[in-house]
């Protein structure tokens, strides 16, 4: 309990709290039974409230142009990020810019592969997607025993960008063509048949294997493993130990070093009919390449650079 005499001292500690009305309702009292009594404290209590009544208040115009510009800062920071957004995405989609389109895909395999000694005026014939990665067999237009497969890869504005082609030429005008793929790690064999006749109802894989360990000349040997033609026109894909696998289950013996090297096709009656559609007026174009692009190393620069910008930009503009 506060005493109903207080000294000066201690009221001129109160008076601010007084004045601002944060005091209680005995202390009230008491500091205004003082100020009755002491003239001292009164004009010190007059004199503060006469202050406080004099303090400058920030003129209303002020206020809404503090406002305004902080507005314009928020909004700009706004701008900085969007800005930073679109420019990131127009650097990415520079590499991943070609739709699931064979007339695109061509033009893709085309322009990939201009500077190489291999190059092509591609016309893609079939495309099979796995596992995000997009694979199109193709013809080159002005040749048309040169053939290829092309590797892409897709983006997450569901385009592609090309990374890889293989290009080799056939000495057969029934097109059958195998290339070693990966895909996730894995190794695959991609099929690519192409203007096979009525004729044909079953293609095979020719490994050269041998029939003891070692690779003597004496115990080499051909086997095939035969699938049936669907179509006319066709890109399969086998994993390479499946194919190994199918392999040896189709022999009594045991094979040792085994390796893809050649295809091979059959009528209806299972007869090898490929030396059938050899060419034989020598207008065979011998290519045999490929091609492979980087890692996306430098586009991820070019982006951290832009967002880094972005990110110090729009800091500048949020900070008062």
């Amino acid at each position: 309990m506060i005493k109903k005499v207080l000294k000066c001292s201690i009221v001129q500690d109160l008076l601010p709290n007084y004045i601002e009305k944060l005091t209680n309702y005995d202390t009230n009292q008491a500091v205004q039974e003082h100020l009755n009594i002491c003239a001292y404290c009164k004009n010190s209590y007059a004199q503060m409230v006469a202050d406080i009544g004099k303090t400058d208040k920030t003129p209303v115009i002020e206020l809404k142009f503090l406002k305004k510009v902080k507005r314009t800062r928020v909004l700009a920071a706004v701008l900085c990020v969007i800005l930073t957004l679109v420019l990131s995405y127009l650097i990415y989609t520079m590499e991943y810019k070609y739709n699931m389109d064979k007339t695109d895909l061509s033009g893709a395999v085309t322009e990939f592969m201009a500077p190489f000694n291999g190059a092509v005026e591609a016309y893609v014939l079939e495309t099979k997607e796995i596992d995000g990665i997009l694979f199109a067999s193709f013809k080159d237009q002005n040749n048309g025993t040169v053939n290829g497969i092309a590797k892409f890869l897709k983006g997450f504005n569901q385009k592609y960008r090309i990374v890889q082609t293989k290009v080799e030429s056939s000495e057969y005008s029934t097109v059958l063509q195998f290339y070693p793929v990966e895909i996730k790690d894995e190794q695959y064999i991609a099929v690519s048949g192409y203007n096979l006749s009525d004729e044909i109802k079953y293609y095979g894989l020719d490994y050269s294997t041998y029939s003891n360990p070692g690779y003597l000349s004496k115990d080499r040997v051909s086997e095939s493993v035969k699938f049936e033609v669907k179509n006319q026109q066709f890109l399969e894909f086998y994993k390479t130990k499946e194919l190994e696998s199918l392999l040896v289950k189709s022999v009594e013996n045991t094979l040792y070093n085994y390796h893809l090297v050649e295809t091979s096709i059959y009528d209806a009656n299972g007869v090898e009919i490929t030396e059938n559609f050899r060419i034989v007026d020598g207008s065979i174009h011998n290519v045999s390449s490929g091609a492979g692009k980087a890692e996306l190393f430098l586009l991820y620069v070019y982006i951290a650079i832009v967002i880094g910008l972005g990110i110090i930009m729009t800091r500048y503009f949020l900070t008062e």
